[in-house]
């Protein structure tokens, strides 16, 4: 067992670390990024893994905190010279520790960092290059079985900067039941957004003029909707992402086309659909734009209320992918003591075997290696349960769009849920050509105060 599932690591005793004063947080603030290890170390474990303590945090909830331990079992048994104390830390309270913890150079030895995470991270020297020991490991880490549009989310100036977890994307999940009463054959993998469309409509209905059923289950995540986009052909950043090109023809068709789709009744505005309820789940949609993480959500709010299935996300009226992904990985930190050791722990964390634990086997979201997709298909397919096609996750995943992340994801998120999220939900009363025009303009700004980071 790992010291921590002995001892338990509090919240307290984690966020105990940050202190210190204010002119160490401020140095620390502007320390250039750390260095990369050397490449040149011996392969195997060097005097830094002798006798050393890691801590391990992860975000993501009580459920999931037995797989990290049967890993983390798995690990010290071993390399028992290693100890891992390990914590999760759910929800933004998360986000809040490491932020924290990394402005005080005290972050945890090896952490989650989702993939939009990565870049804002390294540029501000929080972790270490893993360039370095990927190359120098290169046949043991195997980069070809990531996902290649994983590898350009975990860069950073053209290194890798983490190892992968997960890696996700949508598609649209429809209710059979719905599709067989109204007579309308079922959708297929090899569709676009206009089809799509011309199918909703079938399942609208309005009482008195105001919508009680829609077409569609839609969301408005941005990484999703980053896909979309270069689906319709157009783009989002410039070089090194010091320029932000989204306010496009293209872009504008895009926005425009949903919008007008909306006010049809193919996706309710925001508000619309009853509160407290799954819509799909509850027969208000009859097809629902949801995740590859959605299997085991779908089945239990469903349960035998009706019969349902997936198919892969539409194409763009181009007949291109609109799929994006984004997923978890692991960062090491760069004021870590014990590189070597976090590097061991990291590997084997994101292997096969492990990634068919945390991953495959308790079906969450695609594995970040693709020689565990075999298994994460063979658990989906037990049992014969719903989805039957839910197999079209990883294989829309082969050809999806490689939409890096900035490293000001943060505010840039925020302001796309401030001007973009609005104008999808139908909240807002202005058209796509100044929605874009607004929110690239906020964009510049903020591509303006992290300039410095840019360089």
């Amino acid at each position: 067992m790992s010291k921590l599932m002995k001892q338990p690591l509090s919240r307290r005793q984690f966020l105990a670390g940050v202190g210190g004063t204010s002119l160490a947080v401020t140095l620390a603030a502007c320390a250039t990024p750390a260095a990369g290890p050397n490449a040149d170390t011996e392969g195997g474990e060097s005097a830094d893994t002798a006798a050393v303590n890691l801590r391990f945090i992860s975000n993501h909830g009580e459920a999931d905190q037995a797989l990290f331990e049967k890993v983390i079992e798995n690990f010290q048994a071993a390399h028992p010279d290693i100890q891992i104390e390990y914590l999760d830390i759910a929800g933004q309270e998360f986000y809040n520790a490491i932020n924290t913890q990394g402005v005080g150079g005290e972050l945890p030895d090896v952490w989650y960092t989702r993939t939009f995470d990565v870049p804002v991270y390294a540029s501000k020297g929080w972790t270490t290059n893993l360039q370095p020991l990927i190359e120098r490991d290169a046949e043991e880490v195997n980069v070809d079985d990531f996902w290649p549009a994983e590898v350009a989310q975990m860069q950073w100036q053209g290194d890798l900067y983490a190892l992968p977890y997960d890696f996700s994307n949508v598609g649209i999940y429809f209710n059979k039941q719905m599709f067989d009463d109204a007579g309308i054959a079922y959708p297929t993998d090899d569709w676009q957004w206009s089809d799509l469309r011309d199918l909703a409509l079938n399942f609208v209905e309005q009482d008195g003029g105001t919508f009680t059923k829609w077409g569609l289950q839609l969301f408005s995540w941005n990484w999703v909707w980053h896909g979309m986009i270069l689906g319709w052909g157009g783009e989002i950043f410039g070089e090194g992402f010091k320029e932000i090109l989204i306010n496009s023809p293209e872009s504008v068709d895009l926005f425009a086309w949903f919008a007008a789709a909306r006010e049809e009744g193919m996706y309710p505005e925001a508000g619309a659909a009853p509160a407290g309820v799954d819509p799909f789940a509850a027969g208000v949609v009859a097809m629902a734009f949801q995740g590859s993480w959605a299997t085991n959500q779908m089945r239990a709010n469903i349960g035998d209320k009706f019969d349902f299935d997936c198919v892969a996300l539409p194409k763009s009226p181009d007949g291109a992918s609109c799929i994006n992904g984004a997923g978890g990985a692991w960062g090491i930190a760069s004021n870590t003591e014990n590189v070597e050791a976090a590097w061991t722990f990291n590997k084997f964390l994101t292997s096969t075997e492990s990634t068919n634990i945390l991953i495959s086997e308790p079906l969450r979201s695609i594995p970040g290696r693709q020689s565990s997709v075999a298994k994460w298909n063979e658990v989906a397919s037990e049992g014969n349960l719903p989805p039957a096609n839910v197999g079209i996750f990883p294989q829309q995943m082969e050809t999806g769009q490689a939409a890096p992340y900035p490293p000001y994801w943060q505010d840039y998120g925020n302001a796309w849920t401030n001007i973009v999220v609005p104008f999808i939900d139908g909240t807002i009363d202005t058209d796509a050509s100044q929605m874009l025009a607004d929110f690239s303009t906020e964009v510049e700004r903020i591509i303006e105060q992290n300039m410095s980071s840019l360089s």
